[in-house]
């Protein structure tokens, strides 16, 4: 009866809300709103809020439930009577020592039991911060399992410019045949895509397990044993993926320091990276037989539909067909032309925003571009440093079958091996699965949580102190996820049970406490035994 309310336009007759106990045959929550959001007349998806209102009950219900679980736990008992003595004050003295201090650690017990708790609720609900940083425990355990990645890919899906993408929301095109003129202009297929965030999720979805499946797996990249890839919104909402990858090779570092003494692996690493990270245009420029820009070169599309015009942006251009009898050719020209139109640097305001210079001279691009351009790739033999073949400043690094692909910018790096590329890693795995708020912005909200609950506590104190506790960490947990910002297609895409993360393996979580004491116990018994011999 709330959503029929709620939503009169979306349910004009007054029926057909989810969970409806009249209805004959019960449907699970989740399930019908996948429903709904695949509507043929897409008003669930178009709606503003629709989508917005659902993810946010199912978030409150996966918090609840497992904050109610955890109070269940034995070892929750001890932790009730910590938190029972906890007070806003104590969290607001604490923020300030962090505030004051150049590192993040708390001493009060207390407050790293309710952030531990709130970590353990947040850690299962969906979107949220929490389950982020999850993520990078299953990254670490990869790393654990098979070594140091050895490649770092970025792929970003460009899904206002894929006929694709158009035609999951619902625009009438031919995909064997795309035509410049039904192709819309650039502002009416933005407008598409951010009037339909259940299609845009679906694009992005299927390109990527395509991109993974086809190419990663096929081997563009060289034979691959694994991969973990976690789906990240930028600030306009659309989704990208940042990948790690770990190729099928058993060097361990110390034998690749050892090898690069010898000149065959030198040259055959070399030839390797030159084959899979370019970081400029002078070989495709070669292969089209000119030297010359081929922005408004092309001429012919990817089905030979005819001749292309300047105002057709090539990431509307499908990828060419390999079977066609002059593939090499055009393909060159239009990785020149995706490379030249989304994947040269242009300063902005994002690239200075951790520099801590004050003039524009003293500030550092984060994305260290330019580049010193290099005539001839090598390896330093004493630090073991790559510097890549570069005639460019300002490309970024590319895959020229990726990026066919993906039809927008990205980004590729090799992982060396040794102390930095361990330094490099601990740096990718928090990038890749950052949250949104800072460590301290977290504690700000906690304390507003502690403090709501204290002027609850005036009024009513008849509950126990498991169910005092349970309330607290709930409403710590809630205060920090309604600051988090989520885009329309990641929540498209989370209700539509689309992955956030890909990988080659399948994880099992070790619940260390049960563990323990099965050890104990066992050891116990040895004990025991020895005694009665």
């Amino acid at each position: 009866n709330l959503l029929l309310g709620v939503f009169p336009t979306l349910f004009p007759y007054g029926c057909g809300a989810l969970e409806d106990s009249s209805r004959p045959v019960q449907i699970n929550f989740r399930e019908h709103v996948r429903y709904l959001l695949s509507y043929g007349d897409r008003r669930f998806e178009e709606h503003y809020s629709f989508i917005f209102v659902l993810f946010n009950i199912l978030q409150r219900r996966t918090a609840c439930f497992h904050a109610q679980l955890m109070t269940s736990r034995p070892y929750f008992q001890q932790s009730a009577q910590l938190l029972e003595t906890l007070s806003s004050e104590d969290v607001a003295t604490a923020l300030l020592n962090i505030s004051k201090a150049s590192h993040s650690k708390v001493s009060d017990e207390r407050i790293n039991t309710l952030m531990k708790h709130i970590k353990v609720v947040g850690g299962h609900v969906m979107g949220s911060a929490h389950s982020r940083s999850a993520l990078r425990t299953k990254i670490h355990s990869l790393c654990f399992n098979l070594g140091l990645p050895s490649l770092f890919v970025t792929i970003n899906p460009a899904d206002t410019h894929s006929p694709v993408a158009l035609y999951f929301a619902g625009v009438d095109l031919d995909l064997d045949r795309v035509l410049p003129e039904v192709l819309r202009t650039s502002y009416e297929r933005a407008q598409i895509i951010a009037t339909h965030p259940v299609a845009t999720a679906k694009f992005s979805n299927c390109l990527i397990k395509s991109i993974l499946k086809c190419l990663v797996l096929g081997g563009v990249l060289g034979p691959t044993k694994a991969y973990f890839g976690t789906v990240e919104s930028q600030g306009r909402g659309s989704l990208h993926l940042h990948l790690l990858i770990w190729l099928k090779h058993e060097y361990t570092p110390a034998q690749l320091k050892e090898n690069i003494q010898n000149q065959d692996f030198r040259d055959n690493l070399l030839k390797y990276l030159e084959d899979v990270v370019k970081e400029d245009l002078d070989l495709f420029r070669e292969e089209t037989n000119d030297g010359t820009s081929t922005t408004s070169d092309i001429s012919v599309s990817i089905q030979e539909t005819g001749p292309i015009t300047d105002e057709v942006v090539p990431a509307c251009l499908s990828t060419s067909n390999p079977d066609s009898g002059d593939f090499h050719r055009i393909f060159c020209k239009d990785v020149v032309r995706l490379v030249e139109t989304s994947n040269i640097h242009k300063h902005s305001t994002t690239c200075y925003k951790y520099s801590k210079g004050n003039s524009d001279t003293s500030k550092t691009c984060r994305m260290r571009l330019p580049r010193v351009l290099v005539k001839t790739s090598n390896i330093d033999l004493s630090t073991g440093q790559i510097t890549m073949r570069r005639s460019h400043p300002w490309i970024n690094n590319f895959n020229e079958w990726l990026i066919s692909a993906c039809r927008s910018n990205m980004d590729i790096k090799f992982i060396w091996s040794g102390n930095d590329a361990k330094a490099l890693v601990y740096y990718i795995t928090d990038y890749v699965t950052k949250s949104t708020l800072a460590f301290h912005d977290m504690f700000a909200l906690a304390q507003q949580g502690v403090k709501s609950i204290e002027q609850q506590r005036v009024t009513n104190s008849i509950d126990n102190a498991i169910e005092k506790s349970r309330k607290l960490v709930l409403r710590c947990y809630n205060m920090i996820a309604s600051q988090q910002e989520v885009s329309g297609v990641q929540v498209a895409s989370y209700l539509m049970n689309y992955d956030d993360h890909y990988t080659t393996h399948t994880f099992r979580n070790l619940f260390l406490i049960s563990i323990e004491n099965y050890l104990q116990a066992e050891l116990s018994k040895a004990r025991l035994q020895e005694k009665d011999i």
